[in-house]
């Protein structure tokens, strides 16, 4: 009997489409606005959100993690966590745009974090589920284009619908993704079954989770601020519309950085790939901060957002080798600490010394929030090079 084809990693990435659609809108320009929008030092209270939220996010998914390893085990699926956490994001995704209250805009994000991370935390093992360690490079590949189409489609949407009508578009993109997900993963079977394996953490594991740490802080600086840098550095008569803009033109250029990657990181060393993007990720932002005007800013978005998308498809390669396949939910929770911490500990100590730069010169702040990237951006870099890549290779 011939064995079943493998899955086709064109369509395992359709439900990270509409994940990313989501986070793109939410934490690039939602919040920002929503904070200034209800009133009070925007600054601080958008750093608080989003240190809070993404506190409850990064421990909703390694809980939801462990639980969807055993599920895999026993049921043989992970996609009852798919459909339970849409169940509970959808209604929080919807008002969030339009909420007037602070203790309404509080309660709506936890329950996304929630629910977003009950089904994402899961779903991040789907390309080890369904395909074997020799095909994760251009798979990784794929899933990197899903993020960035998604946060295309989510930045359009914040730039052309406002309040419920923008909520409910980006509703539509995560069950859309959801359920084309759904649909295909019925009929495809797992490369193998497995009982559920306790994680470990070996010296390669905690050398990616250093590396990605650094790096995402360095992200997580440059999103959360990127709305007041434009309000503030640039002076952008519609802050809204220009940070959607910037973002527009980086993920765009991500999807092309994406592509170009994925057969590199099969072939190369992971570790090349991620320093060359990394290293004119860090020049690109430098420009980024000295920019004068709007139009040479979208021009340093551009050369950054390529080589984001180099590096995050190198990322999900690395991440696939080094992670153990037996328990990769779990270890993809953990994985997704070095995402979740970041992103409770770039606005938390990033957002105090803007509000305070601020203070002594307008615009001062985020202009060295995006310095601080550059920094970030290096020393995830250079850690990365502890990595014994050759050994993961061989699991």
């Amino acid at each position: 009997m011939n064995a079943a084809p493998l899955a086709d990693p064109r369509r395992l990435g359709a439900f990270w489409f509409g994940i990313q659609a989501v986070w793109i809108a939410v934490l690039g320009v939602i919040l920002q606005e929503r904070a200034t929008a209800i009133g009070g030092q925007a600054v601080l209270q958008y750093a608080a959100l989003a240190a809070a939220g993404a506190a409850v996010g990064g421990a909703v998914q390694v809980v939801a993690g462990i639980f969807s390893d055993r599920a895999l085990a026993s049921a043989g699926s992970r996609r009852a966590f798919y459909r339970a956490g849409v169940a509970l994001a959808i209604p929080a995704v919807v008002v969030l745009p339009a909420v007037t209250s602070l203790g309404v805009l509080w309660t709506a994000l936890v329950l996304l974090q929630v629910g977003m991370n009950v089904a994402s935390g899961p779903y991040q093992a789907v390309v080890s589920d369904y395909l074997p360690g020799d095909r994760v490079g251009r798979a990784s590949a794929w899933m990197s284009i899903y993020q960035f189409s998604g946060n295309v489609v989510g930045i359009v949407l914040t730039t052309q619908l406002h309040g419920l009508a923008l909520g409910g578009a980006l509703a539509v993109c995560l069950a859309g993704g959801w359920l084309a997900t759904e649909l295909y993963l019925r009929t495809r079977p797992r490369i193998a079954a497995s009982a559920a394996a306790p994680l470990r953490l070996d010296a390669n594991v905690r050398t990616v989770l250093a590396s990605r740490a650094f790096i995402n802080f360095g992200l997580y600086t440059l999103f959360g601020f990127l709305f007041f840098f434009v309000a503030e550095s640039l002076g952008a008569a519609d802050a809204r519309t220009t940070t959607g803009i910037l973002i527009l033109a980086f993920t765009v250029a991500g999807i092309g950085g994406a592509a170009v990657a994925g057969r590199p990181a099969d072939r190369l060393d992971k570790r090349l790939v991620v320093t060359i993007a990394c290293v004119a990720i860090a020049i690109s932002v430098g420009a980024f901060a000295a920019a004068p005007t709007v139009a040479i800013s979208i021009g340093c978005a551009v050369a950054s957002g390529f080589a984001w998308g180099a590096f995050f498809t190198a990322d999900w390669s690395i991440a696939y080798a080094v992670l153990p396949r037996d328990a990769m939910a779990k270890a993809m929770g953990i994985w997704n600490l070095a995402l979740a911490i970041p992103a409770v500990a770039a606005p938390a100590v990033t957002g105090p010394l803007v509000a305070a730069l601020d203070a002594r010169r307008a615009g001062l702040g985020p202009r060295v929030a995006l310095v601080c990237v550059i920094v970030e951006f290096a020393i995830g870099t250079a850690w990365l090079w502890r990595l014994r890549l050759a050994r993961a290779d061989e699991r």
